[in-house]
């Protein structure tokens, strides 16, 4: 007689549901959180690049007034805005 298999448990990471809020320029911007994406927006960015998946995103998420100023950002300002949206959503890419 064979005992029963234990279920398997897989590490899941964690999902940030709460959207994404950064102060630019005066306006606010809301972005998704990147480890809780609707379904339809991973659809419409599965076979892109990361760059490519990124600006559509981008697009598909933002106002035309917040993508305006985030059209104006300085680069590093904008460095920053995409580094604590991956930081707010769990997926930055830590130190090596």
């Amino acid at each position: 007689m064979t005992s029963p298999k234990a279920p398997i448990a897989l590490n899941r990471p964690i999902q940030v549901k709460d959207d994404f809020i950064y102060q630019a320029d005066g306006a606010e911007l809301h972005l998704p959180s990147l480890s809780y994406l609707k379904p339809g927006l991973i659809r419409r960015i599965r076979r892109l690049g990361d760059v490519d998946a990124m600006y559509t995103l981008l697009e598909l998420t933002l106002s035309a007034e917040s993508l305006a100023v985030l059209d104006d950002m300085d680069p590093d300002a904008y460095h920053e805005l995409l580094d604590a949206w991956r930081t707010h959503s769990g997926v930055n890419l830590g130190e090596s």
